[in-house]
């Protein structure tokens, strides 16, 4: 029912009796476990929805250099006047084995773990004509047996594999190659890729940190030109050395205005794949010197890796942002639209335990780290002063609690201007506040602002989190986190009964926007808390279209057809029917990552009055709008305005931060993951004269689910 996405926790498979399967899933809006019976012959199909090989397959250089890196050591095997064996490890459609087979290969081995996967590349070998040519085994490789009658007849001679991420490491590449070194291979074989190289580049950045540190909430005194602090944040959480989780980005999208570099990008990890001239550990630190380039602060290390495809190093695949992508020549591109796209192999960011200031003139050592699976680094001021090696580990519980997002969001200016002004026009001395939310920071500054009491709602996770920030900000008295179930609290819990209900909107079950409506439910829930004539916030709620031309995203589910010659049809009939059967026609994605011109202006959907109780039917919305000449369209994407008050300049918007302008970028707000309604085929309305956009709106209050409906008219 409700769309998973990359880093989000995945459902939990019950078997029920022998052959149905149940999948259970949080559902954001009303806050339930919900159980949903999959049909007889499930197979996986969210799996496969979700694998993101599509993506990972229309990137042309990624194929291309494959394929050379292939042509040019099935040559070298042959120059050595040897057979050639190729094992295929972890492969997917079967693409790599058929092309190993196209240049020459004698026997090709694959091995795919994932059954729906294993199954496709079965059909799409004999489709393409290389029945009995690739021998697939649906097993892991480190599972693999050599010998005769075993999975591999003997040893393989050349090894082609795709077992990387942001990270590079972070699929397990590492144990996969030492495995196969130890295994499953020749002594002098040959690999593709033959080694990988990861860059490391220190930056200064308020605004990256923003993702990543909690700043204290101020404001204007009134009448005064003197800032005021209304929320400090606890020593626990200043002094917090973060989470080492990777914080993948479209570093490409990342305005260069947004960072000040620190270093030029360090090579930090070399891997040689064979580990002949060079082992595999599985834990690593290396020490680089670098002179600043700019006095400052240290704040993140960016973060990207390229590949060697061939044995002498002459093909390279990089994964640099476009300001440090160089071309062919050396010299570097100009813009984002200079590069490949990839949403499978992104770059990173990685924040330091403690920002370091920094002097032009006083060398320093990035210190980069690894284990079997992820990267962390930290910078060494004094090169015999010791410094902590050990991953960085949450210990203020912020970072275990909040995603990026979400920190983001509570240091967001634009958010935290709006609240502030709304709060400081409804908050009397007599004011009873409730906030429904999680981790609502908000609170603090009702108390601050003078409400007479603040009861907060907040789960299991994020409690401990909040009763810091009371504490320290010496609030004990004015502020209680009100236990458990809020339809179970009472009003003599309460030393009068609620004037003033508050939500940011957010939760951390929040994956779209209008997830957020869980705050509806809440307020429901606690009626019997309300004072009559209780103030709401927000009051009702907004949700948004607008019809666009993506400029890559697009390709998550478009298909294939062909790639390099070879037919995908059958991939694309596999990942068509995943997606229809286990998807929602909606996903969330961080817009202001991927390009989209706008080709129309935004359309409200849907209004919602979020003063009354929740309806017992269905509320909906259709219509139609004339779309201008205007191009390609392959896309809708989805956003939600909050209402705090009556007042429009109380509206905060999850989506375009200023105007839109047809046939320009839209700016995206950086602090929520927006929806998209992606079109099974582009419309191009160029020259038309009568297209309209027709929309189908259904908010189902049984469940908070939004359905959504679209369809382009010429």
């Amino acid at each position: 029912m409700f769309l998973l996405f990359r880093n989000v926790v995945p459902k939990r498979l019950l078997q029920y009796k022998r052959m149905s399967v149940f999948t259970s899933q949080l559902n954001p809006i009303t806050g339930k476990m919900e159980w949903e019976l999959q049909p007889e012959n499930y197979d996986f199909q969210q799996e496969v929805a979700r694998s993101a090989y599509a993506d990972m397959l229309h990137d042309q250089e990624r194929n291309d250099k494959y394929y050379e890196g292939l042509r040019r050591s099935i040559a070298d095997l042959r120059r050595r006047g040897q057979e050639v064996h190729v094992l295929d490890i972890g492969t997917g459609t079967g693409l790599l084995s058929m092309m190993a087979v196209s240049c020459g290969a004698d026997t090709v081995t694959a091995c795919e773990a994932f059954y729906p996967m294993a199954e496709c590349a079965r059909k799409g070998i004999i489709a393409n004509g290389f029945a009995g040519k690739v021998h697939l085994i649906p097993k892991r490789s480190t599972e693999l047996e050599v010998g005769p009658g075993k999975d591999m007849e003997r040893k393989a001679n050349l090894l082609v594999a795709e077992v990387f991420d942001t990270e590079l490491i972070g699929e397990g590449a590492i144990e996969t190659y030492r495995h196969a070194r130890d295994f499953l291979l020749t002594e002098d074989a040959l690999l593709v890729p033959s080694e990988g190289t990861v860059y490391a580049q220190v930056v200064q950045s308020s605004m990256l940190q923003r993702w990543n540190r909690l700043q204290e909430v101020t404001r204007v005194k009134p009448g005064s030109n003197e800032r005021e602090v209304l929320v400090t944040v606890p020593n626990s959480v200043l002094e917090c050395p973060g989470a080492a989780a990777v914080h993948d980005l479209q570093l490409s999208q990342v305005p260069q205005k947004w960072f000040t570099p620190i270093s030029k990008p360090l090579p930090v990890f070399w891997f040689d794949w064979s580990g002949r001239r060079k082992d595999i550990p599985c834990d690593d630190t290396t020490h680089v010197n670098f002179q600043p380039l700019a006095s400052g602060e240290c704040d993140a290390v960016l973060m990207w890796w390229d590949l060697r495809m061939d044995q002498d190093g002459e093909v390279a695949l990089s994964c640099a942002p476009y300001w440090a992508h160089p071309d062919t020549l050396g010299r570097l591109k100009s813009s984002s639209e200079d590069i490949p796209w990839r949403d499978h192999w992104m770059q990173a960011v990685y924040y330091l335990p403690q920002p370091r200031k920094v002097e032009v003139e006083k060398p320093l050592m990035l210190v980069s780290m690894h284990d079997e699976y992820s990267l962390w680094f930290n910078i060494q001021e004094d090169i015999n002063k010791e410094i902590c090696m050990d991953r960085p580990v949450c210990e203020c519980g912020i970072h275990i609690v909040s995603s990026r997002t979400r920190i983001g969001q509570l240091n967001d200016p634009r958010r935290l201007k709006t609240y502030i002004r709304v709060l400081e026009k409804l908050i009397t001395p007599d004011s009873i506040c409730l906030t429904l939310g999680d981790c609502c920071l908000m609170a603090i500054v009702a108390a601050k602002l003078g409400a007479k009491h603040v009861y907060m709602t907040e789960g299991p996770g994020t409690r401990k989190v909040v009763e810091d920030f009371i504490s320290v900000n010496k609030l004990q008295h004015k502020i209680t986190v009100l236990p458990g179930d809020i339809s179970e609290v009472t009003t003599d819990q309460l030393i009068a009964p609620v004037t003033v209900v508050f939500s940011e909107p957010f939760f951390t079950t929040t994956l779209l926007p209008w997830h957020s409506l869980y705050c509806w439910y809440m307020r429901n829930s606690c009626l019997h808390l309300m004072a009559d004539g209780a103030t709401i916030l927000p009051s009702s709620v907004s949700i948004w279209g607008l019809p666009v031309q993506f400029r890559d995203l697009w390709k998550i589910r478009a298909p294939l057809h062909h790639v390099n010659g070879f037919n995908m049809n059958i991939f694309d009939k596999l990942i068509e029917k995943a997606c229809e059967e286990a998807d929602d026609k909606v996903e969330p994605q961080p817009l202001w990552e991927y390009p989209a011109k706008a080709r129309g202006q935004p359309v409200r959907l849907l209004k919602l009055d979020l003063n009354t109780g929740i309806p017992e039917n269905p509320v909906s919305s259709t219509g139609s709008v004339a779309l201008p000449d205007a191009g390609i369209i392959n896309g809708l994407a989805l956003w939600v305005d909050w209402h705090l008050t009556i007042d429009p300049e109380d509206t905060l918007t999850t989506g375009p931060v200023e105007p839109v302008v047809l046939h320009e970028n839209i700016r995206w707000d950086v602090y929520t993951r927006q929806g998209i309604y992606l079109l099974r085929e582009p419309v191009n309305t160029k020259n038309s004269i009568s297209s309209q956009l027709f929309y189908s709106t259904t908010f189902q209050p049984s469940d908070g689910t939004v359905k959504f409906d679209f369809q382009i008219k010429m």
